[in-house]
């Protein structure tokens, strides 16, 4: 370890100090800055998708927590906003550093523009290095034989659910704080901004990584920041209740009123407060669990990693449909009835529901995501797309791999689809997984959430409100299924 050898940890969806590999052989080496982007796409639309709205609000608490985490570690944490190509090899060459590490992205646009960043700085003289740590498995080391990469989640989860993943990594040893003359050098400079300055929770353009001193939206304040605290120390506290989660839980996750049938790490993966090798080893270490509850959480873990295997080889995942004949189903366009399901007023308990909640903490039961992702595509026959680009606006989860991988999943026209018929009849999972109707009761009011769908449109009559189905279940199951039988034809 050397004090004369600086380098510069990019830091992305990775937002913690233990179990990072790439500030760990940073630290190693010597002094460490770290810097985060609010990054742009170029021109060629590389880069990382812009955050949406309830993830540009984690984005913004969590960073302020790494910030202090950092800080801890004598570590200082600058900010940007633009262009990376641009950026970084210009942070590097104002604060004279040795090196740049990063840990990988695998969606196909953000991984050609870390190519060309890396070429850039090599070509300057200075060191380019990427780590693994938002995957437990890297896409490229597993393909099936006589095949480029799986399609099918079973066979993919039987290869790589016993692969080793290594140890996790403590926080690395703290080092001196940065001498008063490279202070003063971090903050001379046109590209370093306050991450107030960001525009990541006021109303600013996803696409610019400007800012503005737009109000503040505010159900971001007011309602999702009342549900989650943000970074990576809360992180570690969550997961040490893992076992609070996990046990019971191959009967329970599907239980949306149980508020502790998940273990709701979901947007901990997504930012990288917890690298998934953190989560495998705390889900390992739990003797007191069964083996049967430990591989079914564990199994979801793995999911996230199959969505990412896809999205590595699938550069348009998020527009185009895996299942090319997909493109030509004839949804239909229909603002009216998708304001509706936006709204959570579709007269379906189940799904105004799940919307509420969604709304309300930014976080839907997978449950529930799933019978309203099918009710828009399938009762409502709207394209995938749009239910896709809502959740990605407002969900504080979303990634670029599970959201569209999990709606093309729902939506009949991704890899390891069921069958199309079997269209999730929200009433009848409401029957089944919240029969006492403690879900629906807990976001859309006391006392309804026991009552039957007829039950429920009458009451909501007698009141005067509104809310009467906006589609028959029955008919709509009847109209996507002839949707599709003209899909097929047209396709043969």
């Amino acid at each position: 370890m050397s004090d004369d050898h600086l380098t510069l940890v990019w830091f992305r969806d990775d937002l913690r100090v233990s179990d990072h590999e790439a500030l760990t052989a940073a630290r190693a080496d010597g002094q460490v800055i770290g810097i985060w982007i609010r990054e742009q796409r170029d021109s060629d639309g590389l880069g990382p998708r812009p955050l949406g709205a309830a993830a540009r609000w984690w984005a913004h608490e969590s960073l302020r927590a790494l910030g202090t985490a950092l800080d801890g570690l004598g570590i200082p944490l600058l900010f940007a906003a633009g262009s990376a190509a641009d950026i970084i090899p210009q942070a590097a060459a104002d604060l004279g550093a040795d090196a740049v590490r990063w840990s990988r992205r695998y969606a196909p646009a953000s991984r050609d523009l870390d190519a060309q960043i890396k070429t850039r700085l090599t070509d300057s003289g200075i060191a380019a290095h990427s780590h693994p740590g938002a995957l437990l498995v890297e896409p490229w080391t597993i393909s099936p034989q006589g095949g480029d990469f799986y399609k099918v989640f079973t066979p993919y989860f039987t290869v790589v659910r016993d692969r080793q993943v290594g140890d996790v990594l403590p926080a690395p040893t703290k080092q001196t704080p940065p001498s008063e003359a490279l202070t003063t050098t971090i903050n001379d400079h046109d590209w370093a901004k306050d991450l107030d300055d960001l525009g990541l929770r006021d109303g600013t353009d996803t696409d610019t990584g400007g800012a503005t001193s737009a109000t503040v939206p505010q159900w971001w304040t007011s309602t999702v920041a009342n549900h989650w605290t943000p970074g990576c120390r809360e992180a570690q506290r969550q997961l040490r209740d893992l076992g609070d989660s996990i046990d019971g839980y191959g009967d329970s996750h599907d239980v949306p009123g149980d508020p502790d049938s998940t273990s709701a790490l979901s947007p901990r993966l997504r930012f990288g407060e917890l690298s998934p090798r953190q989560a495998l080893a705390a889900a390992l270490d739990l003797p007191e669990i069964s083996d049967d509850d430990r591989y079914a959480w564990i199994r979801q873990l793995y999911w996230r990693e199959f969505s990412w295997h896809l999205a590595y080889h699938l550069p348009h995942v998020e527009t185009e449909p895996m299942r090319p004949e997909f493109a030509r189903f004839p949804y239909e366009d229909d603002p009216e009835a998708l304001q509706h399901w936006q709204n959570g007023t579709t007269g379906i308990p189940f799904v105004d529901a799940g919307m509420a909640q969604l709304w309300q903490t930014g976080w839907m039961h997978n449950r529930v995501r799933m019978a309203t992702a099918s009710f828009l595509t399938k009762n409502l026959l709207i394209g995938w797309w749009h239910g896709e680009q809502w959740f990605w606006d407002t969900l504080v989860d979303a990634d670029e791999a599970n959201n569209p991988v999990s709606w093309q999943w729902v939506a009949g026209c991704g890899a390891d689809a069921a069958p199309y018929f079997r269209i999730f009849n929200p009433e009848r999972q409401r029957e089944r997984f919240d029969p006492h109707g403690e879900y629906v009761s807990r976001w859309l009011g006391q006392g309804l959430g026991g009552l039957t769908q007829a039950q429920w449109t009458a009451q909501a009559e007698r009141t005067g409100e509104d809310c009467e189905p906006i589609v028959d279940l029955k008919a709509s199951r009847q109209a996507a299924l002839a949707a599709y039988d003209r899909m097929k034809a047209e396709s043969d």
